[in-house]
């Protein structure tokens, strides 16, 4: 039996009936994952060449409909996304901390983008509900941000917490979030407000499911874990 094999197993007697697909692509390094019923939105970035990117996968052929290099410059390190209003929010920053973004509002189907605003800082991760705010974490999610969807900054709050956050989702006025802390994966709910976590989900063992792209659709979690060229998309039902 497989690391691969053992590990979909695992998944499949921890949290229900176990699903899973490849994902086939040349750009290295993933970040963000968004889903709904007929795609899959992928953020990656591309050390080799300095190159950001965003793809939308079939759900049921796996091949890219659309494909984009967003890098703006110095920008090229793009983060967790969320599809949200009818737009795909998501950040392209340089590869380094205390650094500078541009949070990009992109259309979801065409990646073409509609507008963005400058953050003076790396901001990793966004979610938000489209309609009145955008979230961000920065490198690490050693703080949070909230701004209007033209990017005006609201607030800015440490985060109480350790969790390194990956990959965020406002799903159905609940945030969640996953990453790492001291190297192990975590998965949880965090209040809306003061960031605290209010929920932390039990994952199953054989792989690090959250240290990159993390998504939540139709009652499941979905995990983006692996880079190139094994990456592979993983959902369970908690």
């Amino acid at each position: 039996m497989t690391r691969r094999q053992f590990a979909a197993l695992l998944l499949q007697a921890s949290a229900g009936h176990d699903q899973s697909w490849p994902i086939s692509h040349t750009h290295d390094h993933v970040q963000g994952l968004d889903v709904d019923r007929d795609w899959f939105w992928i953020s990656a970035v591309d050390r080799r060449t300095k190159t950001g990117w965003i793809w939308r996968v079939d759900r049921r052929t796996l091949r890219a409909a659309a494909e984009r290099n967003i890098t703006q410059g110095a920008h090229y390190h793009p983060g967790g996304l969320q599809v949200a209003g009818g737009s795909l929010w998501v950040p392209i920053a340089e590869y380094r901390p205390r650094s500078s973004s541009r949070v990009l509002e992109l259309d979801p189907l065409t990646l073409v983008e509609r507008r963005s605003f400058a953050v003076d800082d790396h901001i990793g991760a966004v979610a938000g509900d489209g309609r009145t705010f955008v979230l961000g974490a920065n490198w690490d999610a050693r703080r949070f941000y909230r701004w209007t969807l033209t990017g005006r900054r609201l607030r800015a709050v440490d985060n109480p917490g350790p969790l390194a956050i990956q990959d965020l989702k406002w799903v159905d006025g609940k945030l969640y979030a996953g990453g790492l802390v001291e190297r192990k994966c975590r998965l949880e709910q965090l209040d809306p407000e003061t960031f605290a976590t209010a929920r932390s989900f039990s994952l199953p063992g054989g792989v690090c499911y959250t240290q990159e792209g993390l998504a939540l659709f139709d009652g499941r979690f979905y995990f983006l874990p692996e880079d190139e060229p094994n990456s592979r998309i993983y959902s369970a039902k908690m």
